[in-house]
């Protein structure tokens, strides 16, 4: 016998994860391999943040604070922002999903960009609504006109992703103000900034101080990125009073835990330490993109902690990579088929996936690719 089930559930896009580290080693007897697919932090969570982690095991017994209050009032402290414009979620991913509960019924629309992040229109299908995917703009960029001319009365829920997931990127932040000015003032519009820490542009604060005025418009980010703590599950919504208050009717009580909160709260207070990682990673795209153009590979010029590779090579590519025991996401799960979307890793991660994309390719890795480390400057641009 069988269960009667909602009949959303059949239109609910399957996410497929990226293989893991043990899967790689089983599948081809590998003493070890390096992953660069899941646009992780290669670093763990700070020293100080860990120290939190093992002194907050103790009180496990007791349930998280439901409010996230002391996490909320510290993002809202150094963004400008009252503590009812700022929602925690369990990972950018559950806001996401609570947006679709909260705006969406079935007959309505959700505009998204495409391909992007593959839960998008996994939101759409939990709430019954119809999913309308954008093409990217010829820089990988969400083609913000063609998505406002997608809105029609049915539109209830617009999804922009900036830098965009996986090509990495990035609107300007005077054409999404353009864009906000263009569409009814009660379209609810998401803003999902999850690789905000890794831009280098110097436009990428001003959606903030859109969102702080315009009730329709909620920024996500999160804490798995640049702070290290994806296994921890902790992101967060800043906006309107009245975003946050729709997205709290639909929240699980406590939906963060106890640890998550602990982490998030004491990864914020050492910026400096925080920063010195993201320049390293901003270094190192720039490097490996260097590398990448010296072999003659092509590619799209990121604002994230990935680049996307177009190889130019036969199909198997991907595969011989994971033999080589480097694990990079193929493009075609992501909606890019024919690319590789690969996460920057340490300096000799980063090292590894150069020599190992200029062997299989037959072609030569640049030695200064492999040698030099050029940190940006403050003005500096990305290849």
């Amino acid at each position: 016998m069988s269960l009667i089930i909602s009949s959303r559930l059949a239109a609910i896009p399957y996410y497929e994860p990226g293989l893991t580290t043990a899967d790689v080693l089983a599948r081809y007897g590998l003493n070890a391999a390096i992953k660069l697919a899941s646009n992780e932090s290669p670093y763990p969570p700070l020293d100080q943040v860990q120290a939190v982690l093992r002194d907050g095991v103790a009180g496990l017994n007791r349930y998280p604070d439901g409010a996230s209050r002391a996490l909320r009032s510290e993002i809202a402290e150094r963004h400008g922002l009252d503590v009812d414009q700022v929602v925690i979620g369990n990972g950018s991913c559950e806001l996401l999903l609570l947006a679709g509960q909260a705006l969406l019924d079935p007959g309505t629309t959700l505009v998204y960009p495409e391909p992007s992040f593959g839960l998008y229109a996994h939101v759409a299908a939990a709430a019954g609504a119809q999913a309308i995917g954008v093409p990217l703009d010829a820089a990988g960029r969400n083609d913000l006109a063609a998505m406002s001319a997608a809105i029609d009365e049915r539109t209830r829920l617009v999804i922009l992703c900036s830098p965009n997931n996986p090509t990495g990127g990035y609107v300007p932040a005077s054409a999404v103000e353009s864009f906000l000015d263009g569409i009814p003032e009660d379209l609810a519009v998401v803003l999902d900034e999850a690789y905000y820490d890794f831009v280098t542009e110097a436009d990428r604060g001003r959606p903030l101080s859109q969102a702080r005025h315009r009730p329709n418009l909620l920024l996500l980010r999160t804490f798995s990125k640049a702070h290290g703590l994806c296994g921890l599950r902790v992101g967060y919504g800043m906006g309107s009073a009245a975003w946050v208050a729709a997205i709290d009717r639909v929240r699980q009580p406590f939906n963060a835990s106890t640890l998550a909160q602990a982490a998030a709260l004491e990864s914020l207070r050492h910026p400096a330490a925080l920063d010195r990682r993201i320049q390293e990673t901003i270094a190192e795209r720039a490097r490996v993109a260097a590398g990448l153009q010296g072999m003659g590979v092509r590619f799209t010029p990121s604002q994230a902690n990935f680049i996307l590779v177009a190889p130019d090579a036969d199909d198997g590519i991907h595969e011989r990579l994971l033999a080589a025991g480097v694990i990079v996401r193929d493009g075609t799960a992501l909606g890019c088929p024919g690319t590789l979307r690969v996460s920057m890793g340490t300096p000799s991660e980063n090292d590894a996936f150069l020599a190992a994309l200029s062997k299989v390719l037959g072609r030569t890795a640049p030695v200064e690719a492999l040698a030099v480390r050029v940190m940006p400057t403050k003005d500096s641009q990305q290849p």
